[in-house]
């Protein structure tokens, strides 16, 4: 076991790592201190062993186990943040673009979209209820959605994050045939909410889906 001592307490470490990746994760851990320092959106709380990114705004508290996620990316390769909200874990991958760079460069772009009052189009699907409670947005502003809509964004996220696109997708376009039957939207509201969403697939994977979709209807709502 490894000792690293960090601005934010001693980071342990149990494995195989490659040091300049280490450097990295620090130099990260320390913008994100002078970040978090500078703004009020942000604290860390060290009251246990682990420090934590806690979120101060309206809407859920986010908190994230920052030495965990340097833990898993750079002893498994771990893509997955360590994310809560609610004290209840979400699944949060890293961009696809960014998977060989630090945990703390991903964990300073989500404080930096805090403090930007958690743009829609830009916070994760599977936090996109910290988006609409923020402030920032208001329920009409983001097509009212309910409860059971944030259910199903997360679940058809874990779909795509182990892989199973089509399903995915599919658990997407049944809330989009619900939102259109049984709430009345037009067309166009329902393309408008599952745009941010879908932005997370491929023009290829949308594809695949379009070429055999579970309702020829799907078409309306979602494009390659």
């Amino acid at each position: 076991m490894e000792r690293i001592e960090t601005q934010l307490g001693t980071l342990l470490l149990d494995g195989l790592y490659r040091h300049d990746k280490l450097k990295a994760e620090l130099r990260g851990l320390e913008l994100l201190c002078s970040i978090v320092n500078a703004t009020p959106v942000w604290s860390f709380n060290l009251s246990s062993e682990k420090p934590f990114l806690c979120s101060n705004d309206d809407g859920p508290t986010i908190l994230i186990d920052i030495f965990q996620c340097i833990q898993s990316q750079l002893i498994d390769d771990d893509p997955h943040l360590s994310i809560y909200m609610s004290q209840v874990r979400v699944c949060v991958l890293k961009d696809e673009k960014g998977i060989e760079t630090p945990a703390t460069d991903s964990i300073v772009s989500l404080a930096l979209l805090g403090i930007a009052g958690w743009p829609i189009n830009a916070t994760p699907a599977t936090l996109c209820e910290k988006a609409l409670q923020s402030g920032t947005y208001t329920m009409e502003d983001c097509s009212q959605l309910l409860p059971h809509d944030f259910e199903e964004i997360q679940n058809a996220e874990q779909l795509n994050s182990a892989g199973i696109t089509h399903a995915s997708i599919s658990v997407l376009t049944q809330m989009a045939r619900r939102w259109y039957v049984c709430r009345s939207w037009t067309v166009e509201k329902v393309r408008e909410t599952l745009a941010p969403l879908l932005s997370t697939y491929t023009a290829n994977e949308i594809e695949r889906y379009l070429a055999d979709p579970d309702e020829a209807c799907d078409s309306l709502f979602i494009t390659a």
